[in-house]
């Protein structure tokens, strides 16, 4: 009988260790996340997860531990979001924009993601640095086949990243919607060097991947549920 109830203690102590663990990870996402930018300080990250300091640094050695955490966890999210749909779509330059149409709805639909978001690919290196790994291999897909006009993958990249998060900040404090989602995709395939009647193509291609991967989604959800 001591045996079990000290189990069960221990199991009850592994539990509540994980709950604190998640609130100091999600009261750190909503200091990234915050309308008016908020400094991500372990007193600000405490205070919003209602919780001493001493408990966070029993969890974390620093705060550069905890952002490093929730890069990862911020890179899995992503990963789960966009590696399906990207990898279903054979023309890396269409899978390039499908992958930014379907990261540009979410963000139109959550402006607090988009905040999180356009903070993260600068406050957190390992995000910008996942995130552009991806987006490099489709660049160089792209070059490899004669596709993009941009000499070098690496100014690419990062035209694309510019225009994605200032996309991002406009979402976030709902001066642009989710209307300017295809002209935005435009803009990345123009700056790309794709014609105009291409760039349009390719968006409206990007448009019905999106739709589509979306519908699996939810049906794949409806099921589990």
């Amino acid at each position: 009988m001591a045996r079990v109830n000290l189990e069960r203690r221990a199991a009850i102590g592994e539990a509540k260790r994980a709950r604190t663990r998640a609130a100091i990870l999600e009261a750190a996402r909503a200091c990234y996340a915050a309308p008016e930018p908020v400094s991500a300080t372990v007193d600000a990250v405490t205070q919003a997860a209602g919780v001493a300091k001493g408990t966070f640094y029993l969890h974390f050695r620093d705060l550069p531990a905890l952002e490093a955490e929730l890069g990862e966890t911020l890179i899995a999210e992503l990963s789960e979001r966009l590696e399906p749909a990207r990898l279903a779509v054979v023309n890396p330059l269409t899978r390039m924009a499908t992958a930014v149409t379907i990261l540009l709805r979410d963000l139109a639909a959550a402006p607090a993601q988009a905040r999180l978001a356009a903070r993260a690919a600068v406050m957190l290196p390992d995000v910008a640095k996942a995130v552009q790994a991806r987006l490099r291999g489709d660049l160089a897909d792209a070059q490899a086949a004669g596709l993009l006009a941009v000499g070098s993958v690496d100014l690419a990249v990062r035209i694309v990243v510019a225009l994605v998060e200032q996309a991002s900040s406009l979402f976030s404090t709902s001066r642009i919607d989710a209307t300017a989602i295809p002209d935005i995709v435009r803009a990345v395939l123009r700056a790309m060097g794709c014609p105009p009647g291409d760039a349009a193509n390719r968006t409206n291609e990007a448009a019905l991947n999106a739709d589509a991967f979306a519908q699996r989604t939810s049906a794949v959800t409806g099921v589990v549920s």
